[in-house]
């Protein structure tokens, strides 16, 4: 970014002193500009000196024009009334920009997913990355349940996630992306394969940041969502600002429950007595039920000669999650068995700009608590009946003993980031991250479980530096950046022996990149970026869960060579606009990790050699009261190992399996009214497609009886009313209307058809 100092904010409103939204706010002369949110109002920041036209247009209002002068380090605030008008402006050139587009206009490949219009809808976080192109999220049921979002065919820990740039690692599964509202959100930013240096990762396929509001202004959000499987979700979102005194005090909330007791079809029967199979049976889950809350209470100062902003936030969470069956088969079935996790998270925020010298930092400390009760002494069928183990039986429903693990993380996190402009067009970037976390637990029911006794601890470093170029005439910049990764581990565990493994780890890895875009004309943009990334192992890859996964301390971190080369159009006539997007992407991975199951459990390991390549697709158009928007991705994943153990590779070049290689998402929007007294009302048809692929190397056997995902055709209906004012919301969605059979995993089940019921109040 380059600074200039001066600011200009305000609100507009109509004629009844409404807020207005979707109003261009905008600087001819410097081609600078904002849009008015859903709350009325606009910003636009780092204006520089001079004097300037003032443009104010808006569809139903006649425009504004107003003559400003800008001497230095000046912030105006300015509010305008808009008086309606029934003539149409025809075709207009929008210069100003949303912040969401301004994102995308930079040199990274990113997707950025604004989340007002879907706000007034029911569904989390993981509902709309679904529907992102490159994107895929594997579930394994329904609410809170386990998944795994793929992002150009590197997925689990290889795509790192964060909220308002502060990393999620070891947050916990109370504070997964499946228990996040929609309307707690503002928007998405999906970052492909190349990370800019400013969110401190270790990213190896790319990050995902949620942003959540920074408004100064007062504002209300509550929701109520009701519906299938007594599913009941509540969100609370709201903030008092004294703009006078240049406080505020905000809150932010969730609440989730279902029981999930959708139908399981082709589930098999056993008898519990003497483990006869009956055959398959279809029946309705019955241990499947989530809990989950959070709240949020920040306070913060702004606008202070010493900063811009400093806020101050505690978070508290927590679920409960029963588990029907392991994450990976339906065979062996549950009745007691669930875990809990608790949150404790305090952080501070700092943010100054001057002149030409921007700072900013955080710092987090969090203790986070997680359990696995495995206590019961029954043994269960997917008929839920039960039968009582014998006294000498010491076996839980999945370990071999039962057991009550708690395992106890203190994570400190720190970031310090700093920008200097040299020039208008030249600048540089400079970011220090620290992450560390320090692990204890204990099993105060299995005597023999030692292993998790021992005290862990791993730090990783990440420093950054990057230089940015802008060209006088605004056509074309490009970002170069090298990334410094440091990585100590002090680890002890029991191997399958019992035998006490300690290993010390003090390794570095230095990645770099470089990212550059062109614009063709206003519409038409070009891009590219490399990345030579690595990622550090998580703490769970290396300690283990406690549940499914076992550890193994010889973890090597994995690198990536990752490649980008993006096409961006857009253009508008009258009252059609058109968008469409195509990204083709490379990713040459070695150490590769991977998780291979063995039964339920499974454990880590590399892979010497993996390679992603693929492309995707997006485009778009808004005619009238008519909207359309799709997205198709293919992606061929091989092993590009030649040699396993000094003997030729079996599955060298062939595709690695378990991983879809072709998915898409379409959704179309009418407008059935828009009432100048009443409201809006409109309907979508979402639809999500996935095609079968293998659960197994597609080399080894036949492929007429080598196990399959089936492909997967998911319909969506939803229908959204919204007062004039926004106020008042209403929803209603119809999920997976024609009851289809839906697997993200080997038969493992999803729910069918499902009915839900929003009720919002936005008060601005």
């Amino acid at each position: 970014m380059f600074a200039q100092g001066n600011e200009l904010s305000g609100i507009i409103f109509d004629e009844n002193n409404e807020p207005v939204m979707g109003i261009n706010v905008f600087f001819p002369e410097i081609g600078k500009g904002a849009i008015s949110d859903e709350s009325g109002q606009y910003v636009i920041r780092n204006i520089p000196n001079g004097r300037y036209r003032l443009m104010i247009e808006g569809m139903g209002f006649k425009g504004l024009v107003r003559n400003l002068e800008f001497k230095g380090d000046e912030n105006f605030k300015i509010d305008f009334v808009l008086q309606e008008s029934s003539e149409n402006l025809g075709e207009i050139q929008i210069i100003a920009k949303t912040e969401a587009e301004n994102i995308r206009e930079t040199a990274f490949e990113v997707s950025v997913i604004e989340t007002t219009q879907y706000k007034n809808l029911s569904g989390d976080i993981n509902t709309l990355l679904r529907t992102s192109p490159g994107i895929n999220i594997r579930e394994t049921g329904g609410l809170g349940s386990d998944f795994s979002l793929s992002l150009n065919g590197l997925s689990g820990n290889q795509v790192r996630f964060f909220i308002d740039g502060i990393p999620m690692e070891n947050f916990g599964s109370s504070l997964s992306l499946n228990n996040f509202p929609i309307n707690l959100v503002e928007n998405i930013q999906v970052y492909k394969g190349v990370v800019p240096i400013n969110l401190g990762a270790d990213a190896l396929g790319g990050a995902v940041n949620i942003t959540t509001s920074s408004r100064k202004n007062s504002f209300l959000d509550a929701s109520y969502t009701s519906g299938s499987f007594n599913t009941h979700r509540v969100a609370l979102n709201g903030q008092y600002s004294n703009e006078e005194a240049r406080y505020y005090l905000r809150f932010l909330s969730f609440f989730n429950h279902s029981d999930n007791d959708y139908e399981m079809k082709a589930v098999p029967l056993y008898d519990l007595e003497l483990g006869n199979y009956f055959g398959e049976i279809s029946t309705d889950r019955f241990h499947s039920e989530y809990t989950s809350g959070m709240g949020k209470l920040q306070f913060g100062l702004f606008d202070r000669t010493w900063a811009d902003e400093i806020a101050i936030s505690a978070t508290f969470s927590k679920n409960r999650n029963n588990q029907q069956h392991p994450s990976n088969n339906i065979i062996r079935v549950f009745g007691d068995f669930h875990t809990r996790a608790e949150n404790k998270l305090i952080d501070v925020r700092y943010l100054k700009e001057w002149d030409k010298l921007r700072l900013s930092a955080y710092a987090l400390y969090g203790e986070i608590e997680q359990q696995t009760i495995d206590t019961s002494k029954y043994r269960y069928n997917w008929e839920g009946d039960r039968i009582l183990r014998s006294a000498q039986d010491m076996r839980g429903e999945l370990f071999n003993r039962r057991s009550h693990i708690f395992l106890d993380d203190e994570i400190i996190r720190s970031n310090l980031q700093a920008g200097y402009d040299l020039t208008e067009n030249h600048n540089l970037d400079a970011s220090i991250t620290q992450n560390s976390v320090n692990r204890e637990g204990y099993d105060p029911v299995n005597e023999f479980n030692t292993a998790i006794e021992f005290p862990n601890a791993l730090n990783k470093y990440i420093l950054g530096l990057g230089y940015n170029f802008r060209s006088n005439n605004q056509k074309w910049n490009a970002s170069l950046f090298t990334k410094q990764y440091l990585f100590d581990a002090d680890i002890s565990t029991n191997d399958f022996e019992d035998n006490v493994l300690t290993n010390t780890t003090d390794l570095s890895r230095t990645g770099f990149g470089v990212a550059a875009t062109y614009f063709i004309n206003t519409n038409f943009q070009v891009k590219t970026s490399y990345e030579n990334a690595v990622r550090l192992p998580e703490t769970y890859e290396i300690l283990g869960d406690g549940i499914y996964t076992n550890p193994n301390p010889t973890l090597e971190p994995e690198l990536s060579d990752n490649f980008n080369l993006g096409l961006r159009y857009r253009s508008s006539q009258n009252t059609i606009r058109y968008r469409t997007e195509a990204n083709f992407f490379l990713r040459n991975s070695t150490d590769f990790i991977r998780f291979r199951p063995v039964g339920p459990f499974g454990q880590f390991e590399n892979l010497s050699s993996v390679r992603s390549l693929g492309g995707e697709f997006s485009g778009g158009i808004d005619y009238s009261k008519v909207s359309l928007d799709l997205n198709a991705t293919y992606q061929h994943i091989t092993d590009q190992t030649k040699t396993d153990e000094g003997l030729p590779n079996v599955n060298y070049q062939s595709r690695v399996p378990n991983i879809p290689y072709f998915f898409g998402n379409l959704r179309a929007g009418y407008e059935i009214f828009e009432n100048d007294n009443t409201g809006t009302f409109q309907l979508y048809w979402n639809t999500h497609y996935v095609h079968e692929f293998f659960l197994n190397w597609e080399n080894l056997g036949s492929a007429d009886t080598k196990p399959i995902i089936p492909a997967q055709f998911a319909n969506d209906l939803e229908a959204e009313f919204s007062s004039v004012s926004g106020k008042y919301n209403i929803s209603f969605s119809l999920m997976n209307i024609f009851d289809e059979e839906l697997y993200d995993n080997f038969r493992i089940q999803k729910p069918g058809r499902a009915f839900y019921l929003k009720l919002r109040y936005n008060l601005n």
